[in-house]
């Protein structure tokens, strides 16, 4: 009995993780806004009805694939900072290379574009498991930052960590504001760093 319980637990978050894949393939297709779960369901193989068995709406299926996106990007991220060795260079460099990767990117660029990123980015504060990819990203910089006591002391990483997220979506989103990679360096340096750096 436990055994049949454990394959069919298997074969399920299998057949999730079969789902995900191809909405994410859907997704970069068709674009968010005109991606149906009918057309993930068909893409699929099976019924509508039957896509609820793994997810109850879009909002779900999309925290799902913006966790494999996120760590997508994060990859890029580690690597564009992979030679810097201060923690000012590292948080300034991610967030210009946030911007530099996302606006060269279809997907990204509709996710965090002025009609749908009050959408995605409810989805993506909303969601733990999104959070959390975002937490993997800077919790090694902050925890390292403290370490060598260049992070300001007395604050609490989860909610640097939420900040952040919320700042590189202004980033991300207002291109008539910051309209170049070098233009969030800029504001990253002059308002972020005070933030979070430590005075001597």
């Amino acid at each position: 009995m436990a055994a049949t319980a454990t394959n069919k637990a298997t074969k399920k978050s299998d057949r999730r993780s079969q789902i995900i894949g191809i909405a994410r393939k859907r997704f970069r297709k068709t674009g968010l806004a005109e991606a149906t779960l009918e057309m993930i369901a068909e893409d699929a193989g099976i019924a509508r009805p039957n896509l609820y068995r793994y997810f109850k709406h879009k909002s779900d299926l999309l925290s799902a694939v913006l966790v494999i996106e996120a760590e997508a990007i994060n990859e890029r991220r580690r690597c564009k900072i992979v030679d810097v060795e201060n923690f000012a260079g590292r948080l300034v460099r991610s967030m210009q290379a946030t911007v530099e990767i996302v606006r060269e990117d279809r997907f990204w660029a509709e996710i965090v574009s002025p009609e749908i990123v009050p959408y995605t980015a409810y989805v993506a504060s909303s969601d733990p498991i999104v959070l959390d990819s975002n937490m993997a990203y800077w919790e090694p910089i902050l925890a390292e930052a403290e370490k060598n006591g260049e992070l300001a002391s007395g604050l609490d990483h989860g909610e640097i960590r939420q900040w952040l997220l919320g700042i590189e979506f202004m980033f991300m989103e207002r291109r008539e504001i910051f309209p170049t990679p070098e233009t969030v360096a800029h504001f990253a340096k002059t308002f972020v760093l005070p933030a979070l750096v430590r005075r001597d």
